[in-house]
């Protein structure tokens, strides 16, 4: 029986129910009363002790002695789980702390290397920029060379500025008496500025009073020298032909009763020379109808076309005894010429009368019909035809009466024209419908 009850119970510890046991054994004991000396019955079995009353079972005490120590020793191998899962969990820690620490060691290691690579690569670096250095350091030493001996050059040049700028001083002092002097000087200056600008004044109008004096006195002399001309200087050209001059030209002449001499034109070469010549056709250039103030002046251009004018006629021909020549000559080479020995022309108070004497020549006479006749215009009719006014009938200026056998200062009709009388004409030569080329009317003292 006592086997039987080990039996089960190792059966139960084996199964690790050592609690089970245990509360196993505490129900035994408690329904020992119960059992008592029961006895198997029906091909049951029980476990138990003896119903009757005993002091002791060895072989329960054994297994109560076996289950204390079963459950000391269990207790302590929950310890002792207990304390290997700590150490396990600390393992744990400790090894993930070695791998964390080796995986910072490898970390470490590559920085260390990378480190190492880049002290290198600075190492190189260094040497470069120590060599540089180097290079620097000699330039730095030349530089401060360099400088040593400029400070030197500037301290040479500081003391050299130092004598210019009392040498400054000196000049600033003296320039400064210099300015005193130059002010004392200035104020005597403008002192005698003023003084010469009176002086300027006064030599200016010395000098416009010895201006009008010296215009006077060439006044004086030109008037002198005019009145010399007019008592020494030619009168005629003829004159001026006598005193050596033989060359047909414009010269002066001094007539008398003129304040001015007069420019004429004079012909040295035709009948012996010494011919004034107041009349000139030639080309038609010059216009010669025109009104009384033109021929008493004169017009036209004394190598071309021109009438003298019959103030100037009056005063040479009142000079003493003049003889009148005309020269003609026709556009197919024909020329012709009269004379009168006597030539005379009257003042603007006798309207200049035309006095004429005797007549030679070779063209006819055609002005004797003039003598004694009064000069008439275009604006002046003094003529004596009553029914007529001759100068507007026959376009010119001329001395006529009813109203001519000549007409030179008529229309340039260049030859043979319509037109009666109105031309270049002279009658008694081409007749009045031919007008002339060229004529002159020119005088000369007898």
């Amino acid at each position: 029986m006592e086997r039987l009850v080990v039996f089960a119970l190792l059966t139960l510890l084996h199964q690790g129910g050592a609690a089970n046991v245990k509360n196993l054994l505490e129900t035994v004991h408690d329904h020992e009363t119960v059992v008592g000396q029961n006895e198997v019955t029906g091909g049951q079995c029980a476990v138990c002790c003896p119903t009757q009353p005993a002091p002791s079972c060895p072989a329960m005490d054994q297994l109560l002695l076996y289950l204390s120590t079963q459950d000391s020793l269990q207790g302590q191998l929950d310890q002792l789980r207990n304390r290997t899962d700590s150490i396990n969990g600390q393992l744990q820690q400790l090894t993930q702390q070695e791998l964390a620490e080796f995986q910072a060691e490898i970390d470490l290691k590559a920085t260390v290397e990378a480190l190492q690579a880049t002290v290198s690569s600075q190492d190189s670096i260094i040497q470069q920029q120590a060599a540089a250095l180097q290079q620097l350091q000699g330039t730095l030493q030349q530089i401060e060379t360099t400088n040593l001996q400029q400070a030197s050059t500037i301290q040479q040049q500081a003391s050299s500025l130092q004598q210019v700028e009392a040498t400054l001083q000196q000049l600033e002092t003296t320039n400064l008496q210099q300015a005193s002097n130059l002010q004392q000087q200035d104020s005597t200056i403008q002192q005698q500025a003023a003084a010469i600008q009176q002086q300027a004044s006064s030599l200016q109008q010395v000098e416009a009073t010895l201006q009008q004096q010296t215009a006077t006195l060439q006044q004086c002399a030109t008037d002198l020298q005019q009145l010399q001309d007019k008592v020494t200087g030619p009168r005629s050209c003829q004159e001026i032909l006598q005193s050596g001059h033989d060359t047909s030209g414009v010269y002066l002449i001094y007539p008398a009763g003129v304040i001015s001499p007069i420019h004429v034109y004079c012909d040295m070469d035709t009948d012996g020379g010494g011919w004034t010549v107041f009349q000139r056709r030639q080309d038609g250039s010059v216009d010669f109808y025109l009104d009384w103030q033109a021929y008493k002046a004169g017009f036209g251009d004394l190598r071309g076309e021109f009438w003298l004018g019959n103030e100037n006629l009056y005063h040479l021909a009142a000079q003493g005894g003049y003889e009148l020549r005309v020269d003609l000559e026709d556009f197919e080479g024909n020329s012709a010429y009269a004379k009168y020995d006597n030539f005379r022309v009257e003042d603007e108070g006798h309207k200049y009368r035309l006095t004429l004497g005797a007549y030679s020549g070779t063209a006819g006479d055609g002005m004797t019909g003039a003598s004694s006749m009064f000069f008439s215009t275009k604006d002046r009719d003094n003529d004596i035809n009553d029914t007529g006014h001759c100068s507007q009938a026959f376009k010119g200026g001329w001395w006529y009466y009813y109203c001519h056998m000549a007409n030179l200062n008529g229309l340039y009709h260049a030859g043979a024209h319509q037109s009666e009388g109105d031309g270049v004409n002279w009658a008694h030569w081409k007749g009045n419908y031919y007008s002339l080329k060229h004529t002159e009317m020119k005088m000369r003292p007898l």
